[in-house]
């Protein structure tokens, strides 16, 4: 929630609200800068920083002052993006280095009207990259790049989840769909792969386009042949990769 500032005519965020040197927290948006121009694009592009919380997400609370510019840049924590067509209901996982203009949204002339909603599944932290910021970005056009480059990244990782939702079992879908989010937010432990996500079951019934009892058994089954088991609210997937997600991910 936010609510304006009477002395300043701007809006003061209910989140907290921090400034922070982007570049130095995402050293890959500032890649391409040569080394003689870093510095001065790391004082010069520094960005307010919302925290948010886990839980529901009102989108609609940023202001309209903050939504010029590139939007918002994940740059911790992991949120959820849900549409809901009538009763039906998908769901996008978004985590660190993704691109959001979430008021950018299909208007009233679609011929299929819908809604999203928003969650953050784990707390974290995102990015205003506002107009202003976008003028102190300007001299350092290979930050524009590097945005495009991840806004470019979220489209493809939607057509690696659209072809996951081709395969015809639920339990191969659930399969690819973990690897997917092992490749974004997997770390090794031993044997396993820790998936640090809290999904439930209603949720990955959303994510894979299956109806929850399938999703539970499908898990159970994934469970008893040693590939996936839960741990506390994240998750532990075994190797090897499905036969196939390797060309998915390359057709994507």
């Amino acid at each position: 929630m936010s609510d304006r500032d009477a002395g300043s005519g701007r809006r003061v965020y209910a989140w907290n609200v921090t400034t922070v040197p982007l570049l130095s927290l995402d050293p890959d948006l500032g890649g391409g800068i040569a080394a003689s121009k870093r510095s001065l694009a790391e004082r010069s592009c520094q960005a307010r920083a919302l925290d948010i919380p886990r839980g529901a997400w009102d989108v609609e609370a940023v202001p309209a002052e903050d939504r010029g510019g590139f939007g918002l840049l994940v740059l911790s924590g992991v949120l959820c993006r849900r549409v809901s067509q009538r009763h039906h209901h998908g769901a996008e996982v978004i985590g660190p280095g993704d691109l959001l203009r979430p008021w950018d949204q299909v208007g009233g002339w679609s011929s299929i009207p819908a809604s999203a909603d928003w969650q953050a599944l784990v707390p974290g932290q995102i990015a205003i990259l506002d107009a202003d910021f976008s003028g102190r970005a300007a001299p350092y056009p290979e930050i524009a790049v590097a945005l495009l480059r991840r806004g470019v990244l979220r489209s493809r990782y939607l057509a690696i989840l659209v072809a996951i939702l081709r395969q015809r079992k639920v339990e191969t879908r659930l399969h690819l769909l973990f690897w997917h989010l092992a490749d974004r937010f997997g770390e090794v432990h031993g044997d396993w792969i820790h998936v640090d996500v809290p999904l439930t079951h209603s949720l990955l019934s959303e994510l894979v386009a299956a109806r929850r009892p399938s999703v539970t058994t499908a898990l159970t089954n994934l469970s008893e042949l040693g590939i996936l088991r839960r741990d506390g609210e994240d998750w532990l997937l075994k190797g090897p990769a499905p036969a196939g997600f390797e060309e998915l991910r390359k057709a994507a």
